[in-house]
């Protein structure tokens, strides 16, 4: 009878021992949930650093799932950290994630790849009138705001400031216009722009000027963007810079890194 006492002692301790297992785990898979939901919020906001913060956070609970480092790996491109970026989406690929994160993290990667070799080939040169910030005025058209742009010191056209943009866009017709023209071997790549992912070859254009801001060497992606859109001013460009967007003022502050 002492035996079964014992027994049923014991097994009562093990049932506890397992249900609060179980209600630790249910937290922190609770915590986890709570830290990815704050950065995804935090990201809607377009504030980036901290949405990479929650992910990182949320990571060192749960490193073994694969969406949070895909979530931070789009964190980190919003911030130009591009080597982080990419190692982020390794990151996710390696933890083998469902095919729909895998195909999202493997073009996140083809979207980085160009921006962590261009320093490699040469190291960009960035140029102000002015050795502080340069202030340009915007023009709003409709929902996006649009910057006068000179490209390779022979052709200005009014491009859309896109900040979620990898890297700059060119229509095939601006390509043209200014003498550039892909080859059947030309390099292709994808690109993240707002709300989609896009593909195309990959240029370089000598130079690219904004107001006083300019930068040699500019990586672009040659696709079409939209009815009297010439393309999109992207991070290849503004990546080079320290870039605050002003919504009140319609202004873009640029301070050479």
């Amino acid at each position: 009878m002492t035996r079964m006492r014992r027994r049923s002692r014991a097994g009562a301790r093990a049932i506890v021992v397992m249900i609060l297992a179980l209600a630790c785990a249910v937290t922190a898979l609770a915590a986890v949930n709570d830290l990815n939901e704050a950065g995804r919020a935090a990201y809607a906001r377009g504030d980036y650093e901290a949405a990479e913060r929650y992910f990182s956070q949320a990571i060192a609970q749960a490193p073994d799932e694969p969406m949070l480092h895909y979530h931070r790996g789009v964190a980190l491109m919003r911030l130009s950290r591009w080597q982080e970026a990419y190692t982020a989406f390794e990151n996710t690929l390696r933890l083998r994630p469902a095919a729909d994160v895998a195909a999202a993290a493997k073009a996140g990667m083809s979207s980085v790849a160009p921006l962590i070799k261009a320093p490699a080939v040469k190291t960009p040169a960035v140029k102000t009138s002015r050795a502080d910030e340069v202030s340009i005025p915007l023009r709003r058209v409709a929902r996006v705001w649009m910057a006068s742009v000179r490209l390779n010191n022979s052709r200005t056209v009014d491009l859309v400031v896109d900040t979620g943009a990898s890297t700059c866009v060119i229509s095939p017709e601006l390509a043209a216009d200014l003498g550039i023209q892909p080859g059947p071997s030309a390099e292709s790549v994808t690109m993240q722009v707002v709300g989609a992912r896009t593909t195309g070859p990959l240029v370089r254009l000598a130079s690219v000027s904004v107001g006083g801001a300019e930068a040699e060497d500019v990586i672009a992606v040659v696709h079409p963007v939209g009815p009297g859109i010439h393309g999109l001013l992207g991070n290849s460009f503004l990546a080079r810079f320290t870039v605050t967007l002003d919504p009140q003022e319609g202004v873009l502050h640029l301070r050479p890194r």
